[in-house]
């Protein structure tokens, strides 16, 4: 957190508990038109998934895990960059692959973060 436009910074919390894997997963965050903060995530363990949370406090504390993409075809992916569009849906751009190929492409999810809560999970016990 920054309370001088970013020349000092301290820590506040962790946003997601594990990006899984061994190595971790470069989030895109974003600051939505209400006022909320959005922050998407490549998950790098089964079930290798694009993921997204929420916070209406300003990062104090965050929502459910969204999940936005599933079923990748193995934990190379990620990398997400994340844009609000006019109309409020929010476009997530990412690296994947998918469980026919191994090959990574780019891909896309549009999400409306008004009706998140219905794309929402609980992780396992295994995350």
């Amino acid at each position: 957190m920054s309370e001088d436009d970013g020349k000092s910074w301290r820590y506040l919390n962790r946003p997601a508990e594990s990006t899984g894997g061994f190595v971790g997963n470069p989030p895109s965050m974003i600051k939505l038109k209400d006022g909320r903060l959005a922050i998407t995530y490549g998950f790098r363990s089964p079930p290798y998934e694009m993921r997204a949370r929420l916070s209406s406090d300003d990062g104090q504390t965050w929502g459910e895990e969204i999940v936005l993409r599933t079923k990748a075809g193995c934990e190379d992916l990620g990398y997400p960059r994340t844009v609000q569009r006019p109309d409020g849906k929010i476009v997530t751009i990412y690296y994947i692959s998918n469980e026919r190929y191994r090959e990574r492409f780019i891909e896309a999810t549009i999400w409306d973060p008004g009706k998140a809560e219905i794309r929402q999970r609980k992780p396992s016990s295994k995350e």
